[in-house]
């Protein structure tokens, strides 16, 4: 209760007013531009957000899109919690901060799809991909138990 107390009572303060104004606002638009950016390099890639809050999200189906976290790594961006999708900002990110996220963003998409790993079929759909790698993982299980 102290706690909440204290962030009550720092809501009155000019600074902290000036901070959450057109919060929504501000990332809602933050996100909309990076989504338009990664339409427009033709990346199956998007970000759905709750204000400071995003979650990344694949609009092509691939058996790999979980290794988009590691080119943000390379691009110096980490997923805060890994294997989530999950980013989560600091309220008090400047556009120039965030400016600078969003090249990174962009620049480790474009570098995965460049290296081929967005690649599928025609006819591939997550719902394939999930049956493809369940027949895998049965083989897998069956092959260890023939073996002596």
């Amino acid at each position: 209760m102290a706690a909440m107390h204290e962030f009550l009572r720092a809501l009155d303060e000019p600074q902290m007013r000036e901070l959450y104004r057109d919060l929504d606002a501000t990332w809602n638009g933050r996100a909309e531009r990076l989504n338009r950016r990664l339409r427009e390099e033709g990346l199956p890639v998007q970000v759905a957000n709750m204000s400071s809050v995003w979650t990344v999200f694949y609009t092509w189906p691939s058996r790999y899109n979980w290794m988009l976290q590691y080119y943000l790594r390379a691009e110096g961006l980490a997923l805060s919690w890994i294997g989530t999708g999950r980013l989560i900002f600091s309220l008090n990110y400047s556009e120039a901060d965030f400016a600078a996220v969003a090249d990174r963003f962009v620049a480790a998409a474009k570098a995965m799809h460049q290296d081929g790993w967005w690649w599928c079929e025609a006819e591939t759909t997550n719902k394939s991909i999930k049956r493809r790698i369940l027949r895998e993982i049965i083989a897998h299980r069956f092959s260890r138990r023939a073996a002596p």
